[in-house]
């Protein structure tokens, strides 16, 4: 995919994209950039996914996020200049990425006025995502956990999500065979069907509902 296909960037005159950006191509396991990294630039997803995995205290690794195509990261630390307060990790391959260093995103956030509107609708939509998405699992049983997150991605990427048993533990900071288990019981159900290091979703409607339907024995 190409980075003016994109949503975020069809305001951009031709040309001016490829102009500010760099692409760079990355394989399944390879790191983008590590936590604590100095935030010079931001990064585009144009293919693949990125896990976003940050080590917290106890220096267990866990997994924020995923990232898909046409969404930004590093966003924040172009603002307060601060490092990158996750580690960016391929989940396909290949997946490209788009690099547009801190002064060229804001000469063009100041030159093109649409631009700096999609920008700012991005960022509104991916922090309602984030509110929603921990008012749906705090304190829920780990099958809701699960079930908002598989839904959440299948409405953002469609029904193949390229996400392990491993990292879908890290993401709600379970063990990995509670999620086994529990993935176990989905694809019983029909719901869904894994596969070696992708999950494909059959049919989301009960996912919305799985914490009415089922309840977390640990």
């Amino acid at each position: 995919m190409k980075a003016v296909q994109l949503e975020l960037f069809r305001s951009l005159p031709p040309g001016v994209l490829e102009a500010a950006g760099v692409t760079r191509r990355y394989a399944a396991g390879e790191v983008a950039f590590t936590q604590g990294d100095p935030t010079t630039g931001l990064w585009v997803v144009l293919e693949g996914r990125l896990a976003m995995e940050r080590v917290g205290p106890d220096g267990v690794v866990y997994t924020t996020g995923v990232q898909l195509p046409g969404e930004m990261v590093g966003m924040a630390g172009l603002w307060d200049q601060s490092g990158y307060p996750a580690s960016a990790r391929a989940l396909e391959t290949p997946t490209v990425l788009l690099w547009m260093s801190r002064e060229q995103f804001f000469a063009l956030h100041r030159r093109y006025p649409e631009f700096a509107l999609a920008v700012s609708r991005s960022l509104a939509a991916r922090l309602r995502l984030v509110l929603e998405t921990i008012a749906d699992t705090r304190g829920r049983p780990v099958p809701r956990q699960l079930a908002v997150f598989l839904s959440t991605l299948y409405r953002r990427s469609g029904p193949d999500i390229a996400l392990t048993h491993e990292d879908l533990a890290h993401m709600i900071g379970v063990r990995r065979e509670t999620v086994s288990r529990v993935l176990r019981e989905f694809a019983q159900r029909g719901w869904i069907a894994v596969h070696y290091g992708r999950i494909r979703v059959l049919d989301p409607t009960p996912l919305e509902a799985v914490g009415e339907l089922m309840s977390d024995d640990g």
